[in-house]
């Protein structure tokens, strides 16, 4: 075990001040959510929309996660010293009985999100429904690899639900607005366009439901210039940004890295935490296809884990190692990963869309784009439940020294 602690571990009260301050911002904000849901609808159980309670309590639930993480740095500072561990591999009937389990959640929240009282136990149910397949992902993929003291576990975890997160909304949403900014000059500059653009408008805000709104947004759809630019600012753009954002908590530890397995096995967990709250976010709407929502939500957090940690181990490898091309590859790895992932999934949207669309017709293209997205992310889930494995397989090493927190 190393020396005791010193009282000047500026990581560890940067780390207490972050987590604690954004915890009780948080969760202040969640608890006043609640109270202007309780006081509007007076009776939370019946009236108040359950979307509204998802949002609230999914606050709750990243608010209080925050909590380990400056408990154990008030602790380092204290003089506390923690011992280096691993995650021991699940025992059979955990693997078998998890996932299980798991099904009978998202089945639970699909059935019941509409039943009475179901502002009170869903949100129950849709944590667990996102978090247990991360759970199993991170025990399956990191499982005896060593992974430096429970302090800077934490410290990273949280980061990838928080900073992480954080940063790829910001930069994702301003480039959004460049993208708007530009588009408002080049239509401003011909009051023709600008005509088109608000009677295009006019006929959305007039739509009563989604029915009457896919005939007017047909053309937009169909068109190839809007499948180029989702593909080019979702498996371009958004890749590059959020692998970067992930890889912000393995970069605050870089000096503590023992070995790229440990860059691995902490990138992995950064990119937990990311998926965790994305996937949170991202399930805030129940309907009759909460449970595909679920399933696919975990299958994408896969891909953002493994990826995360490649870019992990390719930044303990530029560290240890000076192997800056190795950093380099494995980086690249994982954003050709991520924008895979996402080209499939916009390639099957467009498909599915053109051929709705074409009902009672056929649109052949349609098929073809819904196709290949399927067929693309049926390939690369399979290839990511086998890479995670033998990744994994392959960076297990006993487990050095005891560390202490941070430093």
């Amino acid at each position: 075990m190393e020396s005791q602690t010193r009282s000047s571990d500026w990581r560890s009260m940067l780390l207490l001040i972050f987590s604690l301050g954004s915890a009780f911002v948080i969760l202040s904000t969640a608890m006043a959510l609640l109270v202007m849901f309780l006081v509007n609808d007076r009776m939370l159980s019946v009236a108040a929309p359950l979307t509204n309670i998802l949002g609230a309590t999914t606050l709750t639930a990243i608010g209080l996660l925050l909590l380990p993480a400056g408990v154990l740095s008030w602790q380092r500072l204290k003089g506390r010293s923690f011992e280096s561990f691993e995650l021991r591999p699940l025992p059979v009937w955990a693997l078998v009985l998890l996932p299980v389990l798991w099904l009978v959640v998202i089945s639970l929240a699909t059935l019941l999100y509409k039943a009475p009282g179901a502002a009170w136990y869903v949100p129950f149910l849709h944590f667990l429904a996102v978090a247990l397949p991360v759970y199993i992902l991170v025990r399956i993929g990191i499982r005896a690899i060593p992974l430096g003291s429970i302090q800077r576990v934490w410290a990273v975890f949280a980061s990838g639900y928080s900073l992480s997160l954080l940063l790829a909304i910001v930069l994702e949403v301003l480039m959004l607005l460049l993208v708007v900014i530009v588009l408002g000059v080049f239509v401003g500059l011909d009051p023709g366009r600008l005509g088109d653009l608000e009677r295009f408008a006019r006929q959305v805000e007039r739509a009563r439901d989604i029915e009457s709104l896919l005939p007017i947004v047909a053309p937009l759809l169909k068109s190839p210039l809007t499948l180029l630019a989702a593909l080019s600012f979702l498996s371009v753009f958004v890749p590059f940004v959020e692998e970067l954002a992930k890889s912000i908590g393995v970069w605050l530890v870089v000096d503590r890295l023992s070995s790229p397995a440990q860059g691995f096995a902490l990138g992995f967990l950064s990119g937990a935490g990311f998926a965790l709250a994305e996937s949170l976010s991202a399930t805030l709407t129940p309907d009759t296809t909460w449970a595909l929502s679920f399933v696919t939500r975990s299958l994408s957090g896969s891909m953002h884990m493994l990826a995360s940690g490649l870019v992990g181990m390719g930044i303990a490898s530029l560290h240890l190692e000076k192997r800056f091309g190795r950093m380099a590859i494995l980086t690249l790895l994982a954003m050709l990963l991520h924008a895979s992932w996402n080209a499939g999934a916009v390639l099957t949207v467009a498909g599915g869309l053109r051929v709705a669309l074409a009902v009672p017709g056929f649109d052949l293209a349609g098929v073809l784009f819904g196709t290949a997205g399927i067929g693309l992310l049926l390939v690369l889930t399979a290839s990511m439940a086998v890479a995670m494995v033998l990744v994994n397989l392959r960076l297990r090493r006993p487990m050095p020294q005891a560390e202490n927190g941070l430093e």
